[in-house]
């Protein structure tokens, strides 16, 4: 009896193991956190000495989405409507023009700008990632009259080892159908700390801002920025002031260093942060 009760208890013990082992094969794998646009970190404004301020004003919901964009002290003033927790449409208050957003495998692959006035496509954003998830190119089109699009500006993003941006190449169109490299951008010395402004570093001053915020191009902050242009080139150095692991402040000594840079006296150009 002694040995009934021995091999039962053995063979409820080796079923539940199996049990427990079947159940444990049935199990779906974990699937990735679904991307959400929703922002860890509320930056408010930025202020860039020198420019209309603030020259980014970020409004938010409860819930720590973007709502409103207001760039240049409201020469553009975006707001955010999203589908499924991620950026589907733009509308700029000030020229009334439509921004819609498409995705192909959860990034951001096009987006196109639409007239208020007419309803006509006007300008048409293609973007294009590596295998690492890295945006690495972004073309820009016009759109005319009768017309199927034409490119009129490039940009050329790569990055170091650890994610941060390296360079950025800057293609403009000096005739139609035409680019020629006009500016190029080099960024290093990282430190370790969180960076909250690689979100403007693409477009220029009048162009339709893009708002991304999937696209992560600098993880930490540049103490040097190095730039080479047409005309003149440049060297920056940077420094930061903290609270919290989140700057507060940036200062620059800007240095002219190319062909007309000659005996100029560096400047100081600073950036202000400030958070909900």
């Amino acid at each position: 009896m002694k040995k009934y009760f021995i091999s039962l208890a053995a063979i409820v013990v080796g079923a539940t193991i199996s049990c427990k082992k079947d159940n444990d094969a049935l199990q779906p794998p974990d699937l990735p956190a679904p991307i959400d646009d929703a922002r860890t970190v509320l930056l408010k404004e930025v202020v860039v000495q020198s420019l209309p301020s603030p020259y980014f004003h970020f409004t938010y919901d409860s819930l720590k989405y973007v709502t409103q964009i207001n760039f240049a002290s409201g020469f553009s003033i975006y707001s955010v409507e999203y589908e499924n927790k991620r950026v589907k449409k733009m509308t700029n208050f000030i020229t009334g023009s439509s921004i819609l957003y498409s995705y192909s495998n959860n990034h951001v692959s096009e987006i196109n700008e639409f007239s208020a006035s007419t309803g006509d496509k006007k300008f048409c954003y293609k973007l294009f990632y590596n295998s690492g998830n890295q945006l690495v190119q972004i073309l820009w089109f016009e759109f005319f009259s009768n017309s199927n699009g034409e490119l009129y500006k490039k940009s050329e993003l790569a990055c170091h080892t650890d994610g941060n941006l390296a360079e950025i190449d800057h293609h403009f169109r000096t005739s139609p159908g035409q680019l020629s490299l006009g500016k190029k951008e080099k960024f290093s010395n990282y430190d370790n700390k969180t960076n909250v402004d690689d979100f403007y570093l693409i477009e220029d001053f009048f162009d339709t801002y893009l708002f991304l915020p999937q696209v992560k191009l600098q993880r930490n902050n540049p103490q040097r920025q190095q730039i080479s242009g047409t005309s003149n080139d440049y060297d920056i150095v940077y420094t930061y002031d903290y609270q919290n692991d989140l700057p507060v402040k940036r200062t620059g000594m800007v240095t002219q260093t190319g062909r007309n840079g000659g005996g100029v006296q560096p400047i100081q150009i600073t950036h202000m942060y400030n958070y909900y």
